[in-house]
């Protein structure tokens, strides 16, 4: 997505109603900052604006729906005190930027994992294990902690049409497998929507919590990325994080993924002890299995989503596309459906 000029000098005027914002001017275009795959982000510096807040980031989401839930589950999550970004200004497609925003803070730190890759991970990773898993245990731990019931009532409210508990989500993975007309992903999700994990805890989970959404610094972190987000079982959470950890989407020559795997297990151990280290409880085994699932069959069909889009943007650096045949062995296993792996 570009950043029409007009839209964002637009969306500077609407800031100058903000505390803090009354004098703002924008000092220079946005700078596009990477590592964003769904939604677009850019650095977006203000003169008459008294640091830190002199430097924002503007995240253009380009699904309305999906923008609604994500900007309620931040404000909300920062409103209890949560490590997020503090959201400064919201709002729709009409705002003139041609797609929902959200100007929010510019978290400090970087990813643990960033710049690591190959060779380097194999070396790197002994050494910040340690640091990462229990960064990452603690954040979980801490998001689990919070109170749903606000946020909950928010997402009744109206305008909020995107999923926000695991059934609609998976309600919506289950259409989008129709649509691309996959058997095997259907068989799959309608398993899985036949054999749905016993109802248990509900927790703000994040959904999408691995190393490079998390940022550090030497005195604090920040979690980013709220897309994900829903109202669910602690085991969304757990799942996904252990998911990702324990098969490193990374890239690598043959030779090297079973030390690469190993490194990943034993961070994948490391950060579910630090869970629960930081008061976290680990769900039952067949709850894991399921979320478990649920992710593979999500990270499948984004796959092939880009696979038949010709409108797709280049998703060539995504770590769906080294996690797509972990995910489809997975989605084998738990529902005994014959997936192939696309990338």
């Amino acid at each position: 997505m570009t950043i029409d000029e007009r839209g964002i000098e637009r969306v500077v005027r609407l800031l100058r109603a903000e505390p803090g914002f009354e004098r703002a001017e924008l000092a220079g275009a946005p700078q596009p900052l990477s590592g964003g795959f769904w939604a677009s982000m850019s650095v977006v510096r203000l003169a008459g604006v008294a640091p830190p807040a002199d430097k924002l980031v503007l995240r253009l989401m380009p699904d309305p729906a999906l923008a609604v839930k994500e900007i309620a589950i931040q404000r909300e999550i920062v409103r209890q005190g949560f490590p997020a970004p503090t959201i400064r200004l919201s709002g729709s497609t009409d705002a003139g930027l041609g797609s929902a925003f959200m100007l929010m803070d510019l978290a400090p730190g970087a990813p643990v994992l960033a710049g690591l890759d190959g060779i380097a991970a194999v070396r790197g990773l002994p050494a910040l294990a340690r640091r990462l898993a229990a960064t990452l245990g603690q954040a979980t731990a801490a998001l689990h902690a919070l109170d749903p019931a606000p946020l909950r009532h928010a997402l009744a409210g109206p305008g909020v049409m995107a999923p926000s508990d695991p059934a609609g989500f998976l309600a919506s993975l289950t259409a989008a497998t129709d649509r691309l007309g996959d058997r095997s992903l259907s068989s799959a999700a309608s398993w899985l929507a036949a054999h749905p994990p016993r109802p248990s805890r509900q927790v703000i989970a994040h959904g999408d919590l691995h190393p490079f959404n998390l940022l550090v610094d030497q005195r604090s972190w920040t979690l980013l990325d709220w897309t994900s987000a829903l109202i669910a079982d602690p085991a969304y959470d757990l799942a996904f994080t252990t998911l990702m950890l324990r098969h490193p989407p990374l890239t690598a020559p043959g030779w090297l993924r079973p030390p690469i795997a190993a490194a990943g297990a034993a961070l994948a151990r490391q950060f579910r002890r630090a869970y629960r280290r930081h008061g976290g409880t680990i769900s039952d085994q067949r709850a894991l299995d399921w979320y478990t699932s649920l992710h593979a069959l999500r990270i499948l069909i984004e796959l092939r989503d880009w696979r038949q889009s010709a409108a797709s943007p280049d998703h060539a650096t995504h770590p769906w596309i080294a996690a797509g045949p972990v995910a489809a062995a997975v989605l084998s296993q738990t529902t005994r459906t014959a997936v192939a792996p696309l990338t």
